[in-house]
């Protein structure tokens, strides 16, 4: 099936900027800004396994174990690992190979070609979706380490999504290329419009987080439209999940359903996620922060608040260490108050210390910083004394 044209959105944009400008001074308006108060080490030994790899998408292996050899197979190990933090994996998987074939019952090359099959797949995924050959690598990877936790999970995503989205159509905007199932009418005559809208929205995050995700040689960010039971499928994740975002926005629509407020509103808490992955340089910010800003963060945040408010009214707290991870490792029935905990949080930093207090958090881990450290430094306020502040209130 042939992808469909291309999306011209220039117009579309130029109204965006000028809504955009528009809905900040609004929100901006309402309030008085407070004052402000405020590379991995290298591998050590001659034969050595793979540093882990931190893609969002793949797990980490367990720390690397140090060995020594002046061999042949050695020495080609240390070319691999070279070519491994380069950032070359082709030849590093090429490498690995030989030291792997020359020496099967070698645990180090064995991990160090799984490694770097991870990382390849990984890389390419995040640039071709769906990905035959990513798929490949990973099931490759699975075979040599079956032992690395979360890889088979993560081979059983992939493999879902090549099977779900290979014949899906494409669209493309500015900022966004759109998949979705082209046999289904409403989908097709609701791409335009939701392009349109994503656009619109990307101008109004944009100058909140003053950049531009999808520019500058960066790929487009992908959207994916599903049944849900192919969202189900694809993401793991249960019926309460509306949409979610792992470098790519997937939304499950229902049949028939064309764009709405609803469906506006969802596509914009994931786009979010997003920008917070884009300014904070990776998943290191915590799942609250994450989260609360997606629901602080809607165009007109005031009916979320005042319903989390009431879902929170004399329930205590859940400790913020607690809600670092994703929301999905929670059990079913604190995730509704995990997402109302959190817009809470974040509406009340905001409020108290500032915009800017929420941005420093998210652009710490780009400089290496942790997220209670950016905002102590911002602030000159620990967060934990924050969150003892926000809970001695009454109404939140």
């Amino acid at each position: 099936m042939k992808a469909a044209g291309t999306l011209g959105v220039v117009l579309v944009v130029a109204l965006c900027a000028a809504a955009a400008g528009a809905w900040w001074a609004r929100r901006d308006a309402a309030r008085v800004e407070p004052e402000r108060r405020g590379e991995p080490a290298p591998l050590a030994s001659v034969r050595r396994e793979a540093p882990p790899a931190a893609p969002a998408a793949a797990p980490a292996p367990e720390a690397p174990r140090s060995t020594s050899s002046g061999s042949r197979l050695g020495v080609l190990n240390d070319e691999a690992i070279a070519a491994l933090e380069a950032r070359a994996f082709d030849r590093a998987v090429e490498l690995f190979e030989q030291c792997h074939t020359g020496a099967p019952d070698e645990n180090v090359f064995r991990g160090n070609l799984a490694e770097a099959l991870v990382r390849r797949a990984v890389e390419m995924h995040e640039r071709v979706r769906p990905c035959e050959s990513c798929v490949a690598d990973l099931a490759r990877a699975v075979a040599l380490a079956p032992e690395r936790e979360g890889l088979a999970a993560l081979l059983a995503r992939w493999r879902a999504e090549l099977e779900t989205e290979q014949e899906f159509l494409r669209d493309r905007s500015v900022h966004f290329e759109l998949s979705y199932d082209g046999w289904r009418q409403s989908l097709l005559d609701a791409a335009p419009d939701v392009l349109a809208e994503l656009e619109l929205h990307c101008a109004e995050l944009s100058l909140v987080f003053g950049l531009w995700p999808g520019e500058n040689g960066a790929k487009r960010i992908p959207v994916v439209l599903y049944r849900r039971e192919e969202f189900a499928r694809v993401t793991g994740l249960a019926e309460w999940a509306g949409g979610s975002f792992d470098g790519t926005i997937r939304v499950p629509i229902a049949e028939g359903r064309a764009l709405d407020s609803a469906l506006s509103a969802l596509l914009r808490h994931e786009l979010v996620h997003a920008f917070v992955r884009e300014a904070s340089g990776g998943d290191r910010v915590p799942a609250w922060l994450n989260e609360g800003l997606a629901q602080w963060l809607a165009r007109d945040p005031s009916s979320e608040l005042a319903s989390a408010r009431q879902r929170m009214a004399g329930r205590e707290l859940i400790p913020l260490e607690k809600l670092e991870r994703p929301f999905a490792s929670l059990s079913e029935p604190e995730i509704p108050f995990a997402y109302a905990q959190s817009l809470l949080f974040t509406s009340f930093l905001e409020r108290a210390h500032g915009r800017d207090s929420l941005l420093a958090m998210v652009r710490g881990p780009r400089g290496g910083e942790r997220v209670a450290a950016a905002f102590e430094s911002w602030t000159r306020v620990p967060l934990a004394l924050a969150f003892e502040d926000f809970a001695a209130q009454p109404a939140r």
